[in-house]
């Protein structure tokens, strides 16, 4: 049986992937990477560190011969995942080695995200966002707009990875209303490349009311474009400085689409949003499984100090949920309730989720060519408590992903999510208040797990 020594950790927290540590093992010149060599390992990591290794099959009873994809499948437990929409989404994960896995922020796409809508036999995307500095962006593609062709003037689209990477096309952009679709005009795109995943999409006050009202959305909780550095977490002290300056009095924290980030980031932005007297209280426990509950770990909230002095000393606080809002940001609204109550948080939205626990990374050095992400530990905030493998439920619900809504820039207050928060806090009528009870079908599926995120925290620094 190979050895290993743990000699780093490494957490991390996502829709996918949740906590990671990488596994440094003894070199062998006589590994055996067959199919079978290959499982033996998976079996063995998994029936010490998976969170339910009580519900892998007894070994006699396991096909050591299949695929590792298919044979790491048949080892999971029936309470690794959530359903989501129409089909069950797996937490655990495997995948084969590429130079792509070293990085979980930066991946090859157009630079834009979507929902899809299928019309007859091919798709439609609705754009919800497009990054910055993207193909997307140079081609002047903006959130709200509708793709229903690519290279054709013709709706042709039969699986929607083509929105999300490829060669040099054309888009056929169409217009809705009227219960139908108009073609608008056509526009060249560049090829799919590497294209940075800001978490900063907007960010604003608004002085509405005698109000000072701070707006940030966050997209990925990242310290940096290859998670090795803090020019992120740098440019959201930045941000914090200047709520601060403006004497934002109250917030609004747009998570709608963000699937995770890292766990030194997601304390970062908790700790600008607890009240003063909390700092350097307790912001999460991480749990492992009763082999390894010497690994089990607890982090703290900030001091101001290394806020620069940032913090909002918040009572009350608005966040901004969506369907595919998970993980690192349900990790957020859950280590909040301990310091501002339950009853002060109010999310507006869609309901999140669920996912309140964390998996770690195998095999980054050994000589196989896979590597693990199975669940190991689970979360929970300063009492103790992690109440959402439901998901969050919004107090006030909210689709905006409906079709026949109007998809407004980031940070204009016709935006149907920001401007009933702005509404609540001011006391004003909402701008948009037709759309919420309009009764439209809902035909749109956001897309999930075209990216991997996560939240990652290294206990050695």
């Amino acid at each position: 049986m190979l050895s290993v020594k743990i000699d780093k950790w490494v957490v991390v927290l996502g829709l996918l992937l949740c906590f990671v540590f990488t596994q440094s093992c003894k070199k062998d010149d006589h590994i055996d990477t067959s199919d079978e060599g290959t499982n033996e390992w998976i079996y063995n990591t998994m029936t010490s560190y998976y969170l339910w290794y009580g519900d892998i099959p007894n070994k006699n009873t396991l096909d050591f011969s299949k695929s590792p994809e298919d044979f790491f499948a048949s080892l999971l437990s029936s309470q690794d995942g959530v359903q989501y929409q129409n089909s069950w989404l797996t937490f655990s994960k495997i995948e084969k080695k590429t130079a792509a896995t070293k990085s979980i922020d930066i991946s090859d796409s157009y630079g834009f995200d979507f929902a899809s809508y299928k019309n007859g036999s091919v798709y439609f995307a609705w754009v919800i966002y497009v990054l910055p500095n993207s193909p997307a962006a140079e081609a002047g593609v903006q959130r709200g707009d509708w793709i229903v062709a690519a290279g054709s003037d013709t709706p042709n689209v039969t699986t929607t990875s083509t929105f999300a990477k490829g060669g040099a096309t054309t888009f056929l952009l169409a217009k809705y209303a009227n219960n139908q679709f108009y073609k608008d005009k056509t526009i060249s795109i560049s090829a799919s490349r590497e294209v940075e995943d800001t978490p900063f999409l907007a960010d604003s006050v608004y002085s509405i009311g005698g109000k000072s009202i701070g707006y940030l959305l966050y997209n990925t909780f990242a310290s940096g474009p290859d998670n090795r550095n803090e020019i992120y977490d740098t440019q959201l002290k930045q941000i914090f400085s200047k709520f601060k300056a403006k004497n934002v009095n109250e917030f609004i924290l747009d998570l709608r689409y963000n699937q995770g980030g890292l766990v030194t980031s997601a304390r970062l932005m908790t700790s600008y949003l607890v009240p003063e007297t909390d700092l350097g209280k307790t912001f999460c426990f991480m749990e492992y499984n009763d082999k390894h509950t010497s690994d089990n770990k607890e982090l703290a909230l900030l001091k101001n100090t290394d806020l620069q002095n940032g913090n909002l000393d918040l009572k009350h606080i608005y966040i901004l949920t969506g369907n595919t809002t998970a993980s690192a940001s349900e990790a957020v609204i859950n280590c909040l309730i301990p310091y501002i109550g339950r009853n002060n948080i109010t999310l507006i939205g869609e309901k999140t989720i669920g996912k309140r626990v964390g998996s770690n990374t195998f095999g980054e050095s050994e000589k196989y060519d896979w590597l693990l992400h199975p669940i190991t530990l689970r979360i929970y905030n300063a009492s103790h408590s992690a109440d959402y493998a439901n998901g969050f439920s919004p107090d006030i619900s909210l689709k905006e992903v409906v079709i026949g809504n109007e998809l407004y820039p980031f940070g204009d207050t016709r935006d149907l999510l920001l401007d009933k928060a702005v509404s609540l806090i001011t006391g004003q009528a909402s701008k948009s208040e037709n759309a919420y009870y309009n009764g439209k079908s809902d035909l749109v599926y956001p897309s999930i797990g075209h990216k991997i995120k996560g939240l990652i925290y290294d206990s050695m620094n």
